[in-house]
């Protein structure tokens, strides 16, 4: 488990403490930074490695009056908490 934030571009990378045999199972869950406004932001699954996962921050954001359609990358600072599940990779090379 971790939490990890956001660079520039949306994007959050967690290089796992021990490596895992194959790609485990991930969750994330973005935490809204301004929960009080009407926009909301989501996680996506870009890249998971047996070493590490990426995920993407997306945020809703007005279209004229039309609802919360478009989104756009959440930018830096988002935090997102992750949790993977798998077998681990033996230490040191034993199996």
């Amino acid at each position: 488990m971790a939490i990890v934030s956001t660079g520039t571009d949306g994007r959050a990378t967690w290089t796992y403490a021990r490596p895992f045999t194959a790609p485990p199972v991930l969750s994330a869950l973005a935490v809204d930074p301004s929960p009080g406004d009407d926009r909301a932001v989501m996680a996506v699954l870009e890249e998971a490695t047996a070493t590490r996962a990426v995920v993407r921050v997306w945020r809703t954001q007005q279209l004229l009056g039309l609802g919360l359609l478009p989104v756009i990358p959440a930018g830096a600072g988002v935090h997102v908490h992750l949790t993977a599940v798998g077998e681990p990779a033996p230490h040191d090379g034993q199996a």
